[in-house]
């Protein structure tokens, strides 16, 4: 039997929450007992991993949620019945953006966010005006090049040397790999840093953008083979919000922040301006935990939802920034 919770789930849509109900039993043979040990092993090691690397671990009561989930996992008598001490740990973690990948694909996850909104597709006539639409993306090293060169091909097209601004409209973007995104904004943002993944003990990764290439600390990760070089430097640009734009989307978002020729226009984003590490478990799954908060070029944290300049319901969003950017 399998029981569905969605308890303040509507952020990602394509992770679906799976938990199995937990069960007494138990023959009482060396087998089910060596089995309710790994079960709890597995418990354990999930939470030491969560203590050790989750970027709320200094806000966290550990002795509480040990107390918790230890609690919820004594009767499992295998690792299938873990699951809800699992999504209790993720509760008590408070990151919204944690999950667990089991080995068949199911997923347990917690969050407390509402990222829905209904919005709807732009049609942008107008000549003076370009217009990037950036939706999530996951995919192969190689989906991930073609991906970010489609971004600019797509400013390459557009870029006549007469147009007045740009529309960056990130509305749709759920997230997945921020890379090719931030490679292919490039032409719009320049070489430079756009933002910081800052840990609990204020440790600092950058990203940001060098001559075809999203980098990381400096270093490559995804790059076109012809990166293109804007027409105009330091162009006006709107770019849209909603509040499904959430994790990797966020990432895109605050890379356009603090900067005196942008402004945004929408709603806040979803809130899980976090960075996502990979802990692969010794049954097979991976957690995947939120181990650090982004931050804007002038370090400012963010973990929560992304603000924008002008509230604006998304009916009103392009006129809004239509009216920006002719007029101001």
């Amino acid at each position: 039997m399998t029981l569905f919770l969605r308890k303040g789930l509507k952020f990602v849509t394509h992770i679906v929450l799976l938990i199995g109900l937990l069960s007494c039993g138990g023959s009482g043979s060396s087998n089910a007992n060596d089995d309710s040990a790994k079960a709890m092993a597995y418990v354990e090691e999930v939470v030491e991993i969560m203590r050790s690397n989750v970027y709320t671990r200094y806000e966290v009561d550990w002795n509480a949620l040990e107390n918790a989930v230890y609690t919820l996992a004594a009767n499992a008598s295998n690792i299938a019945e873990t699951d809800l001490a699992i999504y209790e740990a993720l509760k008590r973690i408070n990151t919204n953006h944690s999950f667990i990948r089991k080995v068949d694909g199911s997923v347990i996850y917690y969050s407390e966010l509402d990222c829905t909104q209904d919005i709807q597709a732009l049609t942008v006539d107008d000549e003076n005006i370009g217009y990037i639409r950036i939706d999530g993306f996951s995919g192969s090293n190689q989906e991930a090049i073609n991906f970010a060169e489609s971004i600019q091909n797509s400013i390459k097209e557009q870029d006549n040397g007469m147009l007045i601004g740009w529309i960056v409209d990130l509305r749709f973007n759920t997230g997945g790999n921020m890379w090719p995104m931030i490679a292919g904004i490039g032409p719009l943002l320049g070489n430079e840093t756009y933002g910081y993944f800052i840990d609990p003990d204020e440790q600092t990764s950058s990203w940001g953008y060098e001559n075809g290439s999203s980098v990381v600390n400096g270093n490559a990760v995804t790059t076109v083979n012809s990166p293109y070089q804007l027409s105009e430097d330091f162009p006006k640009i709107a770019v849209l919000s909603s509040k499904r734009l959430g994790s990797s989307g966020e990432a895109t978002l605050i890379s356009f922040k603090k900067l005196s020729n942008v402004r945004m226009f929408g709603t806040e984003s979803c809130g899980v301006s976090t960075s996502n590490r990979e802990f692969v478990l010794s049954n097979g799954s991976s957690l995947i935990l939120s181990t650090a908060v982004m931050a804007d070029r002038e370090f400012e944290k963010y973990g929560v939802p992304v603000p924008v300049d002008e509230s604006v319901a998304d009916e009103a969003v392009y006129s809004a920034a239509v009216d920006w950017l002719y007029n101001r």
